[in-house]
């Protein structure tokens, strides 16, 4: 992994589940000029169909073979992000119907949930389908600073990579913001104003899809694009982690465990380990992400640390 990144990984079946049908999928690639763009996925098998594991791996292997075949042309492109988004539609779409020939030919139906971060030179865009989700945690420094505090570079290296740094070390309040919809029953109750988020997350019907990948032959993905800067942290997981937490509990656990780890693997390995302590029903997979990277092609005004930092020095 380049020092332009720190991420972390982890999955595990829970507590209550005999097997983990959770996939994920981490890639990067480069493009001419050494800019690196990275694709994060989780998809979750749907329980309630028969091989659910067997739909999200196939998702996950059909994207995969996707970005490997197109991704080194796309980076040759200006508009990037935007082709990305485009393509990866189509991508889904076909998954979909390959899930449903599977279907067809095993005479077991399945599904799968599919939650799809991009990353490329301080742009993201996310794809997504079903109830996973992708969170973007802003005005959070102290990762970033204490990264830099404890790794091991040379004087010169550290030098050039925060020339341009001139703000303050402040205070900031860390926001969470849900960047993915979810698709079920009771987001539609949430938005009719049925049900608040926190009936919502305890709610018996909580599981129940109305988009996934498989079941239907038509889908309405939901997309999202934004920018970002090196501070912020990327979280991507599966509803059998955040069913355990309300948002609120997210951002304060990530925030106080950045204050005693450094390095998110760790932190997901505990996140994971947490969660089965509480009493996990359902599997779990979580990635954390944050790239070193902010596009100073004009400046950010919001105060925080290495705001200035250049992608291309890392």
């Amino acid at each position: 992994m380049s020092r332009n990144w720190q991420t972390g990984v982890a999955t595990h079946q829970g507590m209550k589940k005999n097997k983990n049908e959770d996939s994920y999928l981490h890639l990067m690639e480069k493009d001419f000029n050494g800019n690196e763009i990275a694709l994060f996925v989780v998809a979750d098998g749907m329980g309630g169909y028969e091989i659910g594991d067997i739909a999200s791996r196939f998702a996950i292997e059909e994207l995969e073979k996707w970005w490997k075949k197109r991704i080194p042309k796309l980076v040759k492109r200006k508009d990037t992000i935007d082709r990305v988004l485009k393509e990866t539609e189509h991508t889904l779409q076909q998954i979909n119907k390959g899930i449903q020939a599977l279907s067809q030919q095993t005479g077991k139906k399945m599904g799968t949930t599919l939650s799809m971060l991009v990353m490329y030179q301080g742009s993201y865009a996310v794809l997504h389908i079903g109830d996973s989700r992708i969170y973007h945690m802003k005005n959070w420094n102290y990762g970033l600073q204490q990264y830099f505090q404890q790794e091991t570079m040379n004087e010169q290296y550290l030098s050039n990579l925060l020339e341009e740094q001139h703000t303050e070390i402040l205070e900031t309040k860390p926001e969470l913001l849900k960047l993915t919809e979810d698709h079920s029953w009771v987001q539609v109750q949430v938005t009719k104003g049925a049900l608040s988020e926190e009936e919502a997350r305890n709610h018996p019907k909580r599981h129940v899809l109305t988009q996934c990948l498989g079941i239907e032959n038509t889908i309405d993905m939901y997309s999202h694009k934004g920018d970002y800067q090196a501070s912020d942290l990327f979280l991507v997981c599966s509803d059998g982690f955040y069913s355990l937490f309300s948002n609120e509990e997210i951002k304060n656990m990530l925030v106080s465990l950045e204050k005693e780890y450094t390095n998110l693997q760790a932190i997901c390995d505990y996140l994971i380990n947490f969660s089965n302590f509480s009493d996990a029903n359902d599997n779990i997979t979580l990635m954390l992400i944050r790239n070193l990277y902010v596009n100073t092609e004009h400046t950010m005004e919001k105060k925080g640390l290495f705001s200035f930092l250049k992608g291309n020095k890392m």
